[in-house]
């Protein structure tokens, strides 16, 4: 039986439905990018680190903006701006200390935007606003206390939640309305989460304060009337983000699922797989201060006819678990393929090629997404979008305290790895011997491209481990791992088990295991390839117990195809493929062989 992946040849649709384990193509992706070449499956550029707390008393990230020919974040109590009048992304951020500039902002309270020209921002004193890169801050209004903002272009006026359950509103002459006309005040219960406009509408979502564990809503109001024009109800206990794509409004809620407007309700149109049960994101089903999964303005629409969510992927549980098939990082929907994961944030510094990972897995809090495509055409621009998180460099459990801002290397130019798990494959009746892969690229465009491919007949859960690096193909843990060495059970005596870092230097490299040493409780642990720029340091890693192929040709630049021997019986298989490619490297399909004749041995 021949099972292809894509199903289709060169078709890489409806991939990721994230329903089930053997519904769509994709049950698990990490830097994939489905859109740069269509048909063709490539690595996602990794987000480079811009500025960081390193160099900054930088706060998380909640909002960008361009204005006056420099791009401006609100991160923590200050903003900061690029430091000269580039509106490039991997310009340089600064402190804002211009005439007037405030300390105090909030990143949970606290927002920015641009209105009338001019550059707004809510803290707890008031409004406050300039009119140039270089100008004063001048208080609008004293009014309104720190609280979201969302520009109307219908009515031309800017509006700003107030307390937990109103929103007023500032015209363009600065006359601030705090009730009547362009103001409205929700049920006591309701409290705003987020905001965004369509052509017509003002789209409010909130979190039912008096139930958490009930239905969130969304508020379609005209911007001017004293009550809301209709009340959606959402399956979730929150709204957390919205976003508007062809003057159509999209929301995402508490429990991952992205739905969009369709003329009556909103409904489901993608989901990120997130777990089941009492296990929700960190942050959801509480109190609106504490940092979601994801931030208000984690959302963009892009020129693809996509959707772009910035997403964490920590769980509100004791153990503050992770699920194996949701990598922290910006993830993109489209209604072609679902919710792939896209981008990764890395420890890579601007303007520098520097390798110690390939991808956070894990992070502690994301903010703002914003596209910042702009118009500029200085020759060593880099970049179209701008991220916020704050983010681990070792094994840490809690509060990470590395803030920092992050663009996408646009250029893409340094070496890149991530990975796709496929669907399971299910034998023809009952048993299969599953017996060679085939797998078919693009001739490698760089010395260091590769692709390994492994299977796995069985699913186990995944054992999570602190490690501390001692060298670029060692580290040493305190966890019995011996169950992944080459000599344990369902291993070949010479490559164990996966290891995938997952948090600090050497995250998102994928590695096997070839030889564990044990003295007084700690083991030492060789793997098969070498992790660029790790020598010391601590981490986080998961081990799983893929078997890894050999291809029976070698990999270089002259093939454009592998076969590898699999061998293996069992009533299905699943498949998983990680690829390093610097450059437009590019994976178009895999052909798996199987016998159906092999029946279940007595």
């Amino acid at each position: 039986m021949i099972n292809t992946f894509p199903p289709t040849d060169k078709e890489y649709t409806y991939l990721q439905v994230n329903r089930g384990d053997d519904i769509g193509s994709i049950w698990s992706s990490m830097n994939l990018d489905l859109q740069s070449n269509l048909g063709q499956l490539r690595l996602a550029p990794r987000l480079i680190l811009n500025t960081s707390t390193l160099s900054n008393a930088l706060g998380l990230p909640t909002a960008y903006c361009e204005f006056d020919d420099g791009l401006w974040a609100l991160a923590g109590n200050l903003i900061y701006r690029t430091a000269t009048t580039t509106p490039e992304p991997n310009e340089a951020f600064t402190a804002d200390t211009s005439t007037g500039a405030k300390t105090n902002y909030d990143d949970d309270e606290s927002d920015m935007t641009t209105f009338d020209g001019r550059l707004f921002a809510s803290n707890d004193d008031g409004l406050y606003a300039k009119s140039s890169y270089a100008g004063a801050w001048s208080q609008i209004t004293a009014t309104p206390t720190a609280g979201l903002l969302q520009y109307f272009r219908k009515f031309d006026r800017l509006y700003i939640s107030q307390g937990s359950n109103s929103i007023e509103s500032l015209s363009n002459a600065d006359v601030y309305a705090s009730s009547g006309d362009y103001t409205i005040t929700l049920a006591a219960d309701q409290i705003i989460t987020s905001m965004c406009e369509t052509s017509d509408s003002i789209w409010i979502g909130t979190i039912n304060s008096e139930n958490l564990a009930g239905r969130a809503s969304v508020f379609r109001w005209d911007g001017i009337s004293a009550q809301a024009t209709e009340r959606y109800y959402i399956e979730a206990n929150e709204v957390c983000s919205l976003v508007t794509k062809n003057d159509i409004p999209f929301s995402m809620d508490s429990d991952g699922v992205l739905r969009q407007f369709t003329g009556s309700s909103f409904d489901e149109v993608g989901r990120i797989p997130f777990g089941v049960g009492d296990k929700l994101p960190k942050g959801t089903g509480t109190a609106v201060g504490n940092p979601r999964y994801i931030h208000r303005r984690g959302m963009v629409s892009t020129k693809d006819d996509t959707i772009l969510c910035l997403i964490r992927n920590i769980y509100e549980d004791v153990n503050r678990t992770i699920p194996e098939n949701v990598p922290s990082g910006v993830w993109e929907w489209s209604k072609d393929f679902g919710f792939i994961h896209k981008y990764s944030f890395t420890f890579t510094p601007r303007e520098t090629s520097t390798i110690t990972d390939y991808g956070q897995n894990r992070v502690w809090a994301v903010g703002a997404l914003a596209s910042m495509n702009t118009g500029d055409d200085s020759s060593d621009r880099n970049g179209s979008l701008l991220a916020g998180a704050e983010y681990f460099d070792d094994n840490s459990d809690s509060t990470a305290g590395n803030f920092a801002i992050f663009y996408d290397d646009s250029n893409d130019v340094i070496q890149k790895k991530g990975y796709f798990v496929t669907s399971w494959f299910n034998s023809l009746e009952i048993q299969d011997k599953w017996e060679r892969l085939w797998v078919v690229y693009r001739r490698f465009l760089d010395s260091g491209d590769s692709i390994v491919f492994k299977y796995r007949l069985y699913e186990e859960d995944p054992t999570y481990i602190n490690i501390t690096w001692t060298s670029t193909t060692t580290f040493t843990t305190t966890t019995n791992v011996t169950a992944y060495g080459p000599t344990a059970t369902g291993f070949n005596g010479t490559v164990g088990g996966e290891v995938e870092f997952t948090q600090g230097t050497g995250s998102a490299a994928c590695v096997h295991i070839t030889n564990i040493s044990e003295a007084g409780g700690t083991y030492t642990v060789t793997v098969d390839t070498a992790v660029t720029g790790v020598t010391t340091g601590t981490g986080k890693a998961r081990l799983q117990k893929w078997i890894r192929l050999n291809p029976v040709a070698a990999q270089d630049q002259i093939k454009s195809f592998s076969q590898m021997q699999v061998g293996a019986s069992n009533t299905r298989i699943q498949i998983k493929g990680c690829l390093t490619f610097t450059g437009a490297g590019e994976f178009t399909k895999a052909v798996l062989v199987s016998n159906s004749d092999i029946k279940i041995s007595q």
